[in-house]
């Protein structure tokens, strides 16, 4: 039987192929100085204690600009790849040699001795097929009979130049069994085990690291996570409370945003809360400003009248009372008809 598995129960997520150097030759045969190409898979099957393990060579997924180190250290830079390609059932990479890292002038005049460089390309499974005992399926053009895995899809992530000898047929190497089912005791199959450093894994596998990390912290809240909810939740409704302490009114939805947003404490609400306020006063007081009606014009209230006496008895009272002065036309006058009309009053009487 074969079927499709989830990658998680993969035997193993991640591999290094090793396969022959060859540098570019031109055509009368000589080595094509600063260029090189990698067969990086040949499309052999591979040993596992486990069974066997077969990369489908079309399914192989790479960018065509790819550092190449030397031994897998990102600090010894030998240069970088220009293109990829599937080659007669084999994949195959080619780039060119840095011109300025001392790295790659070894590797350059080591090769240039006759040195037997091979390359090792890091492989990721991205779909895989499980063939089980008795199960048997094509791949790269020949048939393979379980228990075995096929990467039917992968990514090669990272080529370097190691010392490993000259060897025609691909070796694989795992990272570590961290990466790999561990074989059962007293299985006799060795592989080819790698020092795994901090620094190797973010230069090769950065994907895989992310993974390692976060599968670490899964497990170490589901391992805390009533201790943590509980510590937590109390913190948290204290922060809520502090923030709704701090409501004022015509801010409920900046305050129910600043509640729930898991970070603001009340003084900074309180902040936010007055600043709020101060900008809604403001607008409101421009608003209203820009609504006012205009004041109407009024004119200038009626000078008071002169007190205008109605019996004089001098001539500065004579002259007030226009009436008079147009009847009697001098205060003299006006007084003489006055003595007159008195002596008419008192001879009456």
């Amino acid at each position: 039987m074969d079927k499709i598995i989830d990658l998680k129960k993969a035997q193993a997520n991640q591999v290094t192929l090793s396969a022959p150097v060859v540098l570019r030759k031109t055509p009368d045969g000589q080595t094509k100085a600063g260029e090189f190409e990698i067969t990086a898979y040949t499309g052999a099957v591979v040993d596992r204690w486990w069974g066997k393990l077969a990369i489908e060579v079309d399914g192989i997924q790479a960018k065509d600009s790819m550092p190449i180190f030397r031994e897998h250290s990102r600090d010894t830079v030998v240069g970088y790849s220009l293109s990829n390609k599937r080659e007669n059932g084999a994949f195959v990479v080619s780039g060119k040699f840095s011109t300025v890292t001392d790295a790659a002038k070894e590797v350059q005049a080591l090769a240039g001795e006759g040195f037997p460089w091979q390359a090792s390309i890091g492989v990721q499974p991205l779909k895989i097929l499980a063939l089980e005992q008795g199960a048997s399926a094509e791949v790269n053009g020949a048939m393979l009979e379980g228990p075995a895995e096929i990467w039917i899809e992968s990514r090669v992530f990272e080529t370097s130049f190691v010392a490993l000898g000259a060897d025609d047929n691909t070796q694989v190497a795992c990272f570590s069994q961290v990466n790999e089912t561990p074989a059962p005791a007293g299985n006799k199959y060795k592989e080819h085990d790698m020092d795994i450093t901090m620094s190797l894994l973010e230069s090769k596998a950065p994907e895989m690291l992310a993974q390692i990390r976060k599968d670490a912290a899964d497990e170490a809240f589901k391992k805390g996570e009533e201790a943590g909810r509980t510590a937590g939740a109390a913190d948290e409704l204290a922060r809520i409370k502090s923030v709704s302490d701090q409501s004022m009114a015509g801010h409920e939805d900046l305050v129910g945003k600043l509640m729930f947003d898991g970070k603001t404490t009340g003084p900074e609400a309180a902040v936010q809360i007055l600043a709020a306020e101060k900008k809604l006063k403001t607008t409101a007081l421009s608003n209203l400003d820009a609504g006012a009606i205009a004041p109407v014009n009024q004119s200038a209230p009626p000078a008071p009248q002169p007190q205008v006496p109605e019996n004089p008895t001098t001539e500065e009272e004579f002259k007030k009372n226009p009436a008079l002065v147009e009847e009697f036309w001098d205060f003299e006058t006006y007084s003489a008809f006055l003595h007159t009309e008195e002596h008419w009053d008192i001879k009456k009487a």
